[in-house]
């Protein structure tokens, strides 16, 4: 009897914390399913609903990091705000398959004449030279209305890190193999510098992708989130954490060519205060698409679109100009 009680309390349980859940999408595409945002012109990639593995514990950071050359582990790297590892459920979404670049900068500032944007353009001696580049030195409020015009918003963490390694709880986007140049754009992993020939053009180490296809998710430039850098529930370090962000610091992700190795861990969490910008960060957009949508006629029409993006891409690539940039 007392079993059947047991068993009985159990499934009710269960049906409680599932009803607090949002549900999947019906019809979910494929993870990685590509389609083209109608107005800023981005290839974006599809994160399906589930759970996934966020943050990272002590002994596992801390035997990674001296892997990485950090001596001193965990605290040499200021990990504490890693901690807890735990399960989220996250909702389906779209994300920027690369970071927002001049050549969709350009669109937005043309769009919006009269706006307070602080970033400047670049200037170009050829045409689109710079195109392909992430837009950088981008504030985290300029950032945001860039999103608002695409009809986008800046990444939830969950969201960005779920997208960067995907549900098995892997190191880097790519798996665990230590980063290499082949896999992004990241300090000299020689002397530890800055790296000289600083950002890429965005998608120029397709090597590193992330399981849903997202390039550039280590190293090239740092990625705003819309979330403050707060510590997670039941964090053991937070007032070490607290000592040096936190409350008044934008959080970004990804690290970039001008950060430490321990950057292009997917856990990594960095902070800003909101009116600084360096020319070391940009961002990626993210879209949470209406119940019915991959029953329609618009998704269709924007999977349809994806070659022509593609294609306009390389002819980009093809203009830019070799060596990196940062304005």
């Amino acid at each position: 009897m007392r079993f059947s009680l047991f068993i009985v309390l159990l499934v009710l349980a269960a049906a409680v914390l599932c009803a607090e859940l949002p549900a999947p999408y019906a019809k979910e595409p494929a993870p990685g399913t590509e389609i083209v945002s109608p107005v800023d012109g981005s290839i974006m990639v599809w994160v399906p609903s589930g759970y996934f593995t966020m943050g990272m514990d002590k002994d596992r950071a801390d035997k990674i990091l001296k892997e990485l050359g950090y001596k001193g582990g965990w605290e040499e790297a200021w990990a504490w705000e890693w901690a807890p590892e735990h399960k989220v459920y996250v909702s389906g979404f779209f994300i920027d398959k690369y970071e927002v670049t001049w050549y969709q900068w350009r669109q937005f500032v043309a769009a919006n004449p009269k706006a307070q944007i602080k970033c400047k353009l670049p200037e170009e001696k050829v045409a689109n030279e710079y195109a392909l580049y992430p837009a950088t030195t981008v504030y985290w409020a300029d950032a945001a209305k860039y999103a608002d015009w695409a009809g986008k918003a800046l990444p939830y963490e969950a969201q960005w890190e779920k997208a960067a390694r995907g549900t098995d709880g892997r190191t880097f986007p790519w798996g665990e193999e230590l980063p290499t140049p082949e896999r992004g754009k990241f300090v000299d992993l020689k002397t530890h510098r800055e790296n000289a020939t600083l950002c890429d053009m965005v998608g120029s180490h397709p090597e590193g992708a992330s399981p849903y296809g997202c390039q550039d998710m280590a190293g090239n430039v740092m990625e705003w989130t819309c979330e403050f850098a707060e510590p997670y529930q039941n964090n053991p370090y937070r007032e070490k954490m607290l000592s040096y962000m936190g409350h008044t610091n934008g959080c970004l992700r990804g690290g970039s060519f001008y950060f430490g190795s321990a950057a292009y861990i997917c856990a990594k969490r960095f902070g800003f205060e909101p009116d600084i910008a360096y020319y070391h960060v940009g961002f990626r957009t993210v879209w949470s698409p209406p119940e019915a949508y991959f029953s329609s006629q618009a998704f269709t029409a924007a999977k349809a679109k994806v070659p022509a993006a593609k294609a306009e891409m390389e002819k980009l690539r093809a203009i830019g100009k070799p060596g990196g940039f940062a304005i």
